[in-house]
């Protein structure tokens, strides 16, 4: 089998070739609010979507992933997505970013305390 017709790599190839066609024809300032959100979803899944792979990629390599580890792919690229959001609106400061780290930390805290029980995930 080629490589270059691994679903894997005709998905990302799709992804990126519809964020550059999306991203390039687009203009942030003079478009609809409803693109606006579809941009961001796309981003949001191309982000979601190479986050997951490169988890994968770590599973090849013998590294252990769990369900709760690949859960975490959707927490991270949420996270990652809202804070550009947050970027692009002119919302996000440092000082804003110094006070989501400590709440971010409690909340990725209190959630494994949460789930540290289950038998299914080990």
């Amino acid at each position: 089998m080629k490589i270059s017709s691994h679903p894997e790599i005709i998905r990302a190839g799709s992804l990126l070739a519809a964020d550059a066609l999306f991203f390039s024809l687009t203009n942030p300032l003079k478009v609809a609010s409803w693109l606006l959100i579809a941009g961001f979803g796309l981003a949001a899944a191309t982000l979601y979507y190479f986050l997951r792979s490169a988890v994968r990629v770590a599973s090849w390599y013998g590294l252990p992933v769990s369900r709760r580890q690949q859960r975490r792919v959707a927490e991270v690229a949420g996270i990652l997505i809202g804070l550009l959001a947050l970027q692009s609106i002119g919302q996000l400061s440092p000082r804003d970013v110094l006070v989501l780290l400590p709440l971010l930390l409690v909340t990725y805290l209190y959630s494994s305390y949460g789930r540290g029980h289950d038998v299914a995930d080990s």
